[in-house]
């Protein structure tokens, strides 16, 4: 039977590759620390979890959800906006989303034709390229270099590729390097977009996870009138929520609208319980968002040392639970992470999940106990893998 060419290209998602290599590995019954996957080990919040037991006797809780998300959680994320970045945003400019990965793929066709373009970053969330590729767009890919601290340079960004393109995505605090952005980076690309007439979207899934007491940023605090820009928001990373499947998008309300339109004709809403959970965690104060930050800054002190005295190259950064870490000379990165799966039993995401770029490059998550990752980085000996 023939499939659409599209799907036949596209191969298998990165981490699901990943995910089938542990579980041959543990099928050898040999146990693995696994620093790969972005998946938080920390628990749920017992009140978030209280709040989804709770909504079970809701009256209609099993009934179809509003397309556009219940009100409620709309009216709260627009709270959230508000007492953390002070940007104003009506309901019309909010978007309850499956998960903001489901998001991210949607906004290509709500934008995109056939043929348009999308800039995107190299490295960079693979989801971005494979949602253009699925989509029929044409992915047009900048450089993120360490010397520039992993931002793009606007001014190396071909008129060809900005003529043709629509959408400019951008992903910060930033998987996989983890580079934090600063106000003058956000100005800058906003009016470059703006000027361009070229739709900016930011996937800010790390936004609260960086260091302790720091203000997360908002793309929309630089855009304070939606002229051109989207943000795209989830529970999963700063409430330990992956599995849940919620986040948002909120920005430009034409944008939005188009959105919708895609989501109404594809899916149904997520479960209301999720929903009310999820405005059980953005109403948590920020003791608790800074007790996460405390956590993730004690596990990458300590690795950071680690690593340093293995004389392993690593990106020094604040954002995100990762370490992005350069493959130590004379490996490629697939080789590297397979000699310490398979010696070791340690799981490190390849740099060339993310891109060409990432070849010289692998991504640890600190997505487990400081005693377990200890554990594991102390296993690495570039001199005997």
């Amino acid at each position: 039977m023939k499939i659409n060419n599209r799907i036949a290209k596209l191969g298998e998602y990165h981490f699901k590759k990943i995910d089938d290599e542990k579980k041959e590995f543990l099928r050898s019954g040999k146990k693995i620390i696994d620093l790969g996957i972005g998946d938080p080990d920390l628990p749920v919040h017992p009140d978030i979890l209280k709040e989804l037991v709770d909504s079970l006797s809701v009256k209609d809780f099993n009934k179809y959800p509003p397309y556009d998300g219940l009100e409620e959680l709309k009216k709260q994320i627009i709270k959230y906006y508000k007492n953390t970045y002070s940007v104003k945003l009506d309901l019309d400019e909010v978007l309850v989303l499956i998960g903001s990965k489901e998001g991210i793929s949607n906004i290509i066709p709500a934008v995109c034709n056939f043929g348009d373009g999308i800039i995107m970053t190299d490295p960079s969330y693979p989801v971005y390229e494979t949602a253009a590729n699925l989509w029929g767009a044409v992915p047009y890919k900048i450089p993120l270099k360490e010397k520039n601290k992993f931002l793009p340079e606007l001014n190396h960004i071909s008129d060809r590729d900005m003529l043709k393109s629509k959408i400019f995505i951008i992903n910060y605090p930033n998987n996989p390097t983890g580079a934090v952005a600063n106000e003058e980076f956000y100005k800058d690309i906003v009016k470059f977009c703006a000027d361009r007439d070229i739709v900016l979207c930011n996937d800010s899934a790390y936004n609260e996870i960086i260091e302790e007491n720091r203000d997360p940023i908002s793309i929309l605090q630089y855009d304070r009138d939606k002229k051109n820009c989207i943000e795209f928001g989830t529970m999963s990373k700063t409430y330990n929520m992956t599995g849940f499947r919620i986040g948002y998008a909120v920005g430009n309300r034409g944008v939005i609208k188009a959105l919708l339109t895609i989501k109404s004709n594809l899916d149904s809403g997520q479960f209301k319980p999720i929903q009310y959970a999820a405005i059980k965690a953005l109403n948590l104060d920020r003791g608790y968002i800074n007790s996460i930050r405390h956590i993730y800054d004690e596990r990458r002190k300590s690795a950071e040392v680690i690593l340093k005295n293995k004389n392993i190259e690593f990106f020094k950064t604040t954002g995100t639970f990762y370490i992005w870490c350069k493959v130590p000379k004379n490996y490629t990165t697939y080789e590297f992470c397979s000699e310490v799966l398979r010696k070791h039993g340690i799981v490190v995401t390849p740099g060339y999940s993310f891109g060409n770029l990432g070849y010289e490059y692998f991504r640890i998550a600190l997505t487990k106990d400081k005693f377990i990752i200890e554990e594991g980085l102390n296993k690495f000996d570039i001199y005997n893998l």
